[in-house]
């Protein structure tokens, strides 16, 4: 059996685990209240901010993770 490893590069990693900023009060959200996986290549999180308690949402192209949305 032959394994494959890939590392990644830290701005790959910057992208799957940087905190956001909040789109309505621009404070920091630091964690996702929830995070899924969906089909054809997507990370969606969803988040709720400590400050003004807004639920937003990001999501990450796995084909480009540094294109998050």
């Amino acid at each position: 059996m032959q394994f494959m490893i890939e590392t990644a590069g830290l701005a790959a990693i910057r992208a799957f685990s940087a905190p956001a900023r909040c789109p309505h009060c621009d404070d920091w959200m630091v964690a996702p209240v929830s995070s899924e996986f969906v089909e054809g290549g997507e990370i969606r999180h969803t988040w709720e901010c400590d400050a003004c308690g807004e639920v937003s949402a990001t999501v990450i192209d796995l084909d480009n993770p540094l294109a998050a949305a």
